[in-house]
């Protein structure tokens, strides 16, 4: 019996040992598991803290409470005109007022008189001297040449209204009480 004893306590051991080697197996693909879910979650919480830090300090996205979009439609002056447009209007009979909208004097008495001006016989065109297109026409201190004949000769030196009549320069004010009487309407007495 001893002998029989023996066996099964071999069996034993060896089920035993086998046993053991299946739990250290298990733990070591358990340990494999665990420290690679860890390590996802270490790279998870990284690539957060990424976001929230761009978000909130680079570009600030976190921080806005509300969008706000505007938009607005173009609007098309068709009264403003440039310099080398001048001469080249459909209307045979036209004043064109020029004025420098930097300066907010001249640019508020053209607005004033052009908004008075209500002639549908003798259109009233703008040109802002200010505008990069027709700067090299502009002047101060400059001398004007009052009789141009094309665009190319166009000299201002300040608020100006010029009447053009089938393509020639009829009248040519620079005096602004002369100007505002020429554009504003008599008023009935």
């Amino acid at each position: 019996m001893a002998k029989k004893e023996k066996e099964t306590n071999k069996k034993e051991v060896v089920f035993i040992t086998s046993e053991l080697k299946q739990k250290s197996t298990a733990n070591e693909e358990y340990a494999k598991v665990k420290g690679f879910v860890f390590f996802v979650v270490i790279i998870l919480a990284l690539v957060g803290l990424l976001a929230y830090i761009n978000g909130n300090f680079v570009t600030k996205d976190y921080n806005e409470d509300e969008t706000t979009t505007t938009t607005t439609t173009a609007k098309y002056d068709s009264s403003l005109l440039t310099i080398n447009k001048v001469f080249t209007v459909d209307s045979k009979n036209y004043y064109v007022l020029f004025y420098d909208a930097s300066n907010n004097t001249d640019k508020e008495f053209a607005e004033e008189f052009a908004g008075y001006y209500d002639d549908e016989k003798v259109p009233l065109y703008k040109v802002d001297m200010s505008n990069a297109m027709n700067r090299d026409y502009y002047d101060e201190s400059g001398e004007e040449n009052t009789t141009p004949k094309s665009s190319d000769e166009i000299k201002i030196t300040k608020v100006t209204l010029m009447k053009i009549k089938k393509g020639k320069v009829v009248s040519y004010i620079t005096d602004k009480y002369e100007i505002a009487k020429t554009l504003k309407p008599e008023e009935d007495e």
